[in-house]
């Protein structure tokens, strides 16, 4: 057995230059530079099976093999020895003695008789000193070759985790999991990231964690707890590509070092994990439903260091369980992609999404639906329309509502007292049994009208989460759970509800079960059509072929149901016309709240706009109530356009007890149907906002708007730029 010997001969003749000319590490320097480094390094022979180092020896020397080889192995938990690799002649080995003088990783061993040489790490350091120049290009070309070189051997363990014995999976591997443990991790994540510096590539680090893991263990016991790690393991097997590397951290803890992947390639692979651990069903424990956080960060763009990485994917992991778990949050992004709202891309996914939201209402019973705060005709008639279908099929439908229902839609809410639909107007939710809670066009979670109780309800494991809206992009971001998100590019959330009961309608097995010989009653189109008549204003508003074709079919069967069942004098509506002006009736408080801020508008070359300071918006409030107020300034917004055929905006400042941000409604007519007016908070960068084609909101901090009437007049202008850009005439002066 032998280590280096204590008086080994220097090794500064004319042939160690040229060896060492040779040697990868070395490919760097001219010839006096390897004249310098040979004359500092000493020669050895050794014979086979002779020990050079044992894993855990201190690091003091850097080897390079002049002939012969050397296996390298680590030590197994039985005793035996598991070998990662052999070098051969011509290669270096135990070079993090000249960086950090590290304790060794690994025994290196002769297993032919051979000679080699040693740079011990004071005589490097001298070197340094004396000639710096050296010292980088050898730091350079061996963080390069040693990179290579581990990427090689994650090839081979790969290899061994899939086809090797047990016993030799056990030193790189989680035994119970089969991927790489903590301890690989801690020994490649520092040379993988070097690698990717030294190459210009990029590289991605996210951390896993499985959400409300410790609630599992506590109410099914560790055993199952076990078993939904090992069965998550094999899941990311599946989802994971072959040069992406999974590591057990601990527990239900994981990491994933992802080479040559930048934060949308690792956001795509990891939001894919993500929903694959959503789908997975536990034999035996069916009703149990998983879900994790990801936090995820990448080289260059997160950070410079391996350190600051995985600091910066581990602050992204707490964001993601503080904004409300179940979603892969990237570092320094506002809110997770995971939940941003996107159309639905295929036309077979929406009908996969359909599909689910009829199995949900054929084998759940017990439907709390929900709503935004201040709701108009589109949220309220989404709500009654869902509720009556529900109804039709046996189950029970209540409507939560906390703001005040407008008097001009209570035609809706006597619907649901005829149809055995619950409305709970006062807040205050009865008991009951609530296996699913659907919630209607509402932008965000946090706009929702729910109280505490709701919320609980909500976001509890064994309550399906589902969601109907039409609202996209910005900062629209998800309530539902993956799979019943039915959130599509519509004129309405009654468009899509329309859509979900015509494909019930289309399931005869379903009509028949539950004996129903109509489904499209008049009150379930009076609903459904309110909400699309109400947000198109009409037909304006629709861009699609699908849109015309759904508000022309109900547009039919609305005016068909009127011609039967209507008679002269009926205090009911006897056209979609009316309904259409009852919408839009207002009360005389209604009417003077109107006035007091549609006098105040300001005609501009593309839009009209109104203005409100802090006073006059607090004014109009403490006057005639929160819900007025903003039920009014939607009003006029809507009016200015139509008016003026092209667009209006109307600005106001929170209440201090609210809010402190300034809120903005963007409207735009028929006319100006050339630009999606979500476009221009993207190309504006307002990211607090959102909306649908003809209309949006957004919100600004007060702090960041010095003067609001010089802030509106820089917005106009900057409108009237994409205006023009998209071949729009100013309108005409009134």
């Amino acid at each position: 057995m032998m280590r280096k010997p204590k008086t080994a001969p220097r090794a500064n003749d004319d042939g160690t230059a040229a060896i060492l000319s040779r040697i990868g590490i070395f490919g760097d320097l001219d010839a006096a530079e390897l004249k310098a480094v040979a004359d500092r390094m000493n020669r050895h022979l050794g014979k086979s099976g002779d020990l050079l180092f044992a894993e855990g020896d201190s690091g003091d020397e850097l080897y390079v093999v002049i002939s012969g080889t050397v296996a390298v192995t680590v030590a197994l938990k039985d005793g035996g020895e598991l070998k990662l690799s052999e070098i051969g002649a011509g290669s270096f080995f135990g070079e993090m003695s000249l960086v950090e003088r590290a304790v060794r990783s690994a025994s290196c061993r002769l297993i032919e008789d051979g000679e080699f040489l040693s740079l011990d790490s004071g005589d490097f350091e001298a070197l340094r000193k004396e000639r710096p120049s050296i010292a980088v290009k050898v730091l350079r070309r061996m963080i390069r070759i040693t990179a290579e070189r581990l990427q090689r051997t994650n090839g081979f363990l790969s290899q061994l985790v899939q086809w090797g014995e047990a016993a030799r999976k056990r030193a790189v591997t989680d035994e119970a999991t089969g991927v790489f443990n903590r301890r690989f991790h801690d020994e490649s994540f520092e040379a993988l990231f070097s690698r990717s510096q030294v190459e210009g590539k990029s590289f991605s680090y996210a951390m896993f964690d499985l959400d409300r893991f410790g609630n599992l263990n506590k109410e099914y016991g560790i055993a199952f707890g076990d078993r939904v790690v090992v069965e998550i393991a094999g899941t990311m097997k599946k989802v994971f590509r072959e040069n992406d590397i999974i590591v057990r951290y601990g527990g239900d803890e994981f990491v994933f070092l992802l080479p040559s992947s930048n934060a949308d390639d690792a956001f795509m692979i990891t939001d894919k994990l993500r929903k694959a651990i959503s789908a997975m069903r536990i034999e035996g424990y069916e009703r149990v439903r998983l879900a994790c956080s990801i936090g995820l960060a990448s080289f260059p763009a997160h950070a410079s260091t391996a350190k600051d990485l995985a600091a910066a994917a581990d602050k992204a992991l707490y964001a993601a369980k503080e904004g409300g778990r179940n979603r892969v949050q990237i570092a320094g992004e506002t809110g997770s992609r995971s939940w941003r709202k996107r159309d639905i891309p295929t036309i077979g996914e929406r009908n996969r999404i359909i599909d689910r939201f009829v199995r949900a209402l054929d084998e759940r019973d017990g439907f709390l639906l929900i709503g935004h705060v201040n709701p108009d005709e589109d949220c309220l008639a989404s709500l009654v329309s869902f509720g009556l279908l529900a109804s039709k099929l046996d189950k029970k439908a209540t409507i939560f509502l906390r703001s005040k229902v407008p008097p001009a839609f209570s035609y809706l809410l006597s619907i649901c007292a005829f149809n055995n639909v619950q409305v709970v107007e006062d807040g205050n939710l009865p008991e009951g049994q609530w296996s699913a809670v659907v919630a209607f066009d509402t932008p965000k979670p946090s706009m929702l009208d729910i109280d505490e109780a709701v919320r609980a309800i909500a976001y509890s494991p064994a309550v399906l989460r589902m969601e109907v809206d039409h609202h996209l992009e910005a900062d629209a971001e998800y309530f539902a759970e993956d799979d019943y998100r039915l959130v599509a590019n519509a004129s309405s959330a009654c468009e899509l509800v329309g859509y979900l009961a015509y494909k019930i309608e289309s399931r005869k097995d379903m009509m028949e079960r539950y004996g129903i010989s109509e489904l499209f009653t008049r009150n379930l189109v009076l609903a459904i059509l309110t909400g699309i008549i109400g947000d198109s204003k009409m037909g304006k508003y629709l861009k699609t072929r699908r849109e015309r074709w759904l508000y022309e079919w109900f547009s039919s069967l609305f005016d068909r149901m009127l011609s039967q069942k209507t008679r002269g004098g009926s205090s009911n509506f006897s056209s979609k016309e009316e309904v259409f002006t009852a919408i839009g009736k207002m009360s005389s408080a209604d009417d003077r709240c109107y006035e007091r801020i549609a006098v105040r508008v300001e005609q501009r070359p593309f839009l009209d706009c109104v203005v409100l300071d802090q006073a006059e918006a607090d004014a109009i409030r403490n006057e005639f109530g929160q819900e007025s107020f903003i039920s009014m300034v939607k009003a006029v917004a809507d009016d200015l356009a139509e008016r003026n055929g092209h667009m209006s905006l109307v600005a106001y400042g929170d209440s201090p007890e609210a809010s402190d941000l300034v809120q903005f409604r963007l409207r735009r007519s028929r006319s100006f149907d050339g630009v999606d007016l979500r476009d221009l908070l993207a190309r504006f960068s307002f990211n607090n906002g959102g909306g649908h084609p003809g209309a949006v909101g957004f919100r600004i901090p007060k702090a960041e708007i010095s003067d609001l009437g010089a802030f509106v007049e820089d917005l106009t202008r900057r409108i009237a730029e994409v205006a023009l850009e998209a071949g729009v005439e100013p309108k005409t002066p009134q």
